[in-house]
C-alpha cells in the first residue's frame, strides 16, 4: 500500500528535475528552507522569516505524508531529516526540489498562506542549532508518544539465574526513601518490556553472539521489588547491553552513574596474567621496586577486573581488556559496586612477586597523561628512506586533514616502502579510507558491504548508508569498473555470519576506485599499517578497506571491532538513552567486524616495555620487514618506477 502511494505522489507532484543553474545538487550544497522546525503532537511547525506557521504542504506533498515517511525511513532521526536533511529525504523519494520551491502554509490567525521559499544553508545551519537545542523536549516527546507503547509482552520467568545474578547489581539500592528519579515497578516493566521489543525488531546483532537477553531482562524484572532508581536501571541496562558483542550498542557509563567517581594516581596494565601500576606521563611503575598490583581497598585486582569487565562489550579480547583495565583507575567506583566503603584515600598494595608493600593513596581526579604520544597527524622519513604516516588520535574528515593525507603522500612518494600508523585510533569518518586506498590500488575494490535493519515497505533507492559511502549495487552513481568489481565480488563473497532476509535490506557496497584527483599517484612500494585493539569503528573499516590495497599488509594486533551505525533509543518511563545499531556489517573477506575484528596479517603483541611506552616493538618490526622487502624491490626495479597515473 505504501510503495503505491509513493508511486503515485511521484507521478502527481508538480516537481520538475533541476535545470542548467538549477541543476546544483541542493543536499551536497546543505540547505534547506525553514530556519526551525517542531512538532506539536503531529502537526509541523516552521520558523519562516522568524515567523511560525503550520505546514501544510510543499506544492502537492502534504505535510503529514512526508512526516509519516519520515518516520518510515529514519525512524528516531525523522525530524533531523524534516527539519535539517528536508532535501535528502524527498531525494530518497526520488524527487528533486527546485532552489525555490512554494509552500502552503497556515498563520497564527489560522490563515491559508502560499509562498515561495528558498532553500539557503543560512536556514540549515539554523535549523540544525534549533534541532540540537529542542530535540530533548519535543521531537523525542512526538516520537514516543508514537512507539514508547511498543513491548514485548508475554510470561516472565520470576527468578534469578545464577550467570544474571550480576545483572541485578544496584548502588542506591531497594530503598526509595530520598531519591528523586525513582520509577515503580510498573515503570520500569514498561521499560523493560519495550527494551526488549526494540532488541527483537530494530537491532541488528540481538543473536550475534547467542545473548539470551530474553531470560537476562525476566531477572532484571524479578529483582524489580518495589522498583528502582533510574540511574541504577541504566547501570543494569549497561551491563546487559555489553553481552551482544557490539561496542557501539549500550548505555554511557555517565547516564549510568553521573560521574565515574575519584581515581587512584596510576593506571593499571596487564602483561602475562600479572597486573602492574603504572604512570604513564613517567614511562615507570607507580612503585619501581614493587611494580605489580594485588589489591585496592583490600579487594584483590582480579576481583576488581571481573566486576568492571561486566560493563565492557564482548567484542575482540584485547579490546575488551585494554577497556576493563580503564575502569580499574575509577577505584571509588568499582569498590561501590562490590559493596565497599570508600574513604577520600585507600589502601593499595603492591607487590615485587615474592614480597608485598602497602601504601594509603589519595583518591581524586588525576590526569595520567599518555605512555606514548598519539597525533592527530604526522609525516615523516624515517631511516632506511622508510615513510611515517601516523594518525592515532581519528578518523577525521575535515578538508583541512585530508588535505594533510595527500600533502604527506607527496612528500614520502620517494621512498622505499611506507608505515602507516592508526594504533588507538578510534574511529570517526571513512573519508580517511577514500583518500589513502587510490594510492595502492590500480582496479576498484570493495572495502565494505552490509545491509540496514528495516522491515519497512519503503527503502531510499540508493540505501541507508551514503554517509558512510555505500549504496546499493544498483547505485546510478556507480562507474562501470565499480558495478563490474560488484559483480565480481558478488560472485565470490560468502558471509561467515548469515541474517533473516526479511528483516534487513539488501546489501550496500563501499567501493573505492584508482583516481588521480589531488596528485593521487600509484605508490608500488611496500606498505605496512601498524594497528590494534585501540583501532575500533571506522579504523576497523579502514585496517580491512587499506588491506585492499596491492602490497599492504597489517601488522599488530586484532582491531577492536565495531561498525554498528547505531541509533539512539529512548525508553518511555526513564527516559534512559540505549543505542543500538542499525547495520550488520561485513569485511570483504566475510568476516564481521563486531565481535571479530580486523586480524593482522602479522601478529606482533605490545612487550611490557612497549606497555610503558619505553620501546616499540610494533614499529622495529615493521621497518625490519620494510628494508628487506624495499631492498628486495629497488634491486628488482628502476629507481623512477614509481609512475603517477595517465
Amino acid at each position: 500500500m505504501k510503495l503505491t502511494l509513493l508511486a503515485i505522489v511521484v507521478v502527481t507532484t508538480n516537481f520538475d528535475l533541476l535545470q542548467a543553474q538549477s541543476n546544483t545538487d541542493l543536499a551536497e550544497l546543505k540547505t534547506a528552507p525553514f530556519s526551525a522546525v517542531r512538532l506539536q503532537q503531529d502537526t509541523i511547525l516552521v520558523e519562516v522569516d522568524s515567523n511560525w506557521y503550520q505546514l501544510v504542504s510543499m506544492d502537492t506533498l502534504k505535510a503529514d505524508f512526508l512526516l509519516e515517511q519520515s518516520m518510515n525511513l529514519y525512524g528516531g532521526k525523522y525530524l533531523e531529516r524534516l527539519s535539517v536533511d528536508l532535501v535528502e529525504l524527498l531525494q530518497d523519494l526520488t524527487i528533486e526540489p527546485h532552489l525555490r520551491e512554494s509552500f502552503t502554509l497556515i498563520d497564527r490567525e489560522r490563515k491559508k498562506v502560499e509562498i515561495e521559499i528558498e532553500f539557503t544553508k543560512e536556514k540549515r545551519n539554523n535549523a540544525m542549532d534549533f534541532y540540537r537545542e529542542n530535540f530533548e523536549e519535543e521531537a523525542r516527546a512526538a516520537y514516543w508518544k508514537r512507539g514508547g507503547q511498543n513491548r514485548v509482552s508475554r510470561t516472565h520467568e520470576n527468578h534469578i539465574p545464577i550467570q544474571f545474578q550480576y545483572l541485578t547489581t544496584r548502588l542506591d539500592g531497594y530503598d526509595s526513601t530520598g531519591i528523586n528519579q525513582w520509577l515503580t515497578p510498573k515503570e520500569a516493566l514498561h521499560d523493560l518490556e519495550h527494551l526488549e521489543w526494540q532488541i527483537v525488531n530494530n537491532y541488528s546483532y540481538a543473536n550475534l553472539t547467542g545473548f539470551s537477553y530474553s531470560k537476562a531482562i525476566d531477572a532484571l524484572i524479578a529483582d524489580l521489588r518495589q522498583g528502582i532508581s533510574r540511574r541504577d536501571l541504566a547501570l543494569q541496562f549497561k551491563m546487559l547491553m555489553a553481552n551482544f558483542g557490539d561496542g557501539h550498542s549500550g548505555v554511557s557509563l555517565k547516564e549510568a552513574t553521573g560521574n565515574n567517581g575519584s581515581e587512584v594516581p596510576f593506571e593499571v596494565v596487564k602483561h602475562q596474567d600479572n597486573f602492574y601500576a603504572i604512570v604513564p606521563s613517567e614511562h615507570n611503575f607507580a612503585q619501581i621496586d614493587y611494580p605489580q598490583i594485588r589489591a585496592i581497598g583490600g579487594v584483590l585486582i582480579e576481583q576488581m577486573y571481573t566486576v568492571a569487565e561486566h560493563f565492557m562489550a564482548k567484542t575482540t579480547p584485547k579490546f575488551v581488556e585494554r577497556n576493563t583495565l580503564k575502569y580499574l583507575s575509577k577505584a571509588e567506583f568499582i569498590l561501590k559496586l562490590m559493596g565497599q566503603p570508600v574513604a577520600d584515600s585507600v589502601q593499595v598494595t603492591f607487590s615485587n612477586g615474592s614480597n608485598t608493600y602497602e601504601e594509603q593513596v589519595k583518591l581524586d581526579n588525576y590526569r595520567l597523561g599518555d605512555t606514548k604520544v598519539r597525533y592527530y597527524y604526522r609525516d615523516s622519513v624515517l631511516a632506511d628512506n622508510i615513510g611515517y604516516l601516523a594518525f592515532n588520535e581519528r578518523m577525521d574528515d575535515e578538508s583541512e586533514f585530508i588535505d594533510s593525507l595527500h600533502m604527506g603522500m607527496q612528500k614520502l612518494r620517494a621512498t622505499d616502502g611506507l608505515v602507516i600508523d592508526i594504533r588507538g585510533n578510534g574511529g570517526g569518518n571513512r573519508a580517511p579510507l577514500v583518500a589513502l586506498l587510490p594510492y595502492f590500488i590500480q582496479e576498484p575494490k570493495v572495502t565494505n558491504v552490509a545491509r540496514y535493519r528495516s522491515s519497512s515497505e519503503i527503502h531510499p533507492p540508493n540505501g541507508y548508508l551514503k554517509q558512510r559511502y555505500s549504496y546499493f549495487a544498483d547505485y546510478p552513481g556507480f562507474t562501470k569498473a565499480e558495478q563490474q568489481a560488484i559483480t565480481d565480488f558478488q560472485s565470490t563473497f560468502v558471509p561467515y555470519y548469515t541474517i533473516p532476509d526479511e528483516k534487513f535490506t539488501d546489501y550496500h557496497y563501499m567501493v573505492v576506485s584508482p583516481t588521480t584527483d589531488h596528485g593521487t599517484y600509484y605508490y608500488n612500494r611496500p606498505v605496512i599499517v601498524l594497528i590494534d585493539e585501540g583501532c575500533f569503528s571506522a579504523s576497523d573499516i579502514f585496517a580491512a578497506g587499506i588491506r585492499q590495497g596491492d602490497r599492504v599488509k597489517l601488522l599488530g594486533n586484532t582491531t577492536g571491532g565495531g561498525s554498528g551505525f547505531a541509533e539512539t533509543r529512548h525508553l518511555p518511563n526513564s527516559g534512559i538513552s540505549v543505542r543500538m545499531s542499525r547495520i550488520f556489517s561485513y569485511q570483504p573477506s566475510g568476516a564481521t567486524y563486531d565481535g571479530h575484528g580486523v586480524v593482522p596479517d602479522i601478529s606482533v603483541d605490545y612487550t611490557l616495555e612497549d606497555k610503558l611506552g619505553r620501546t616499540d616493538s610494533q614499529l622495529e618490526q615493521a621497518m625490519t620487514l620494510l628494508r628487506e622487502e624495499g631492498h628486495n624491490f629497488v634491486q628488482e626495479n628502476k629507481p623512477d618506477s614509481n609512475d603517477q597515473r595517465d
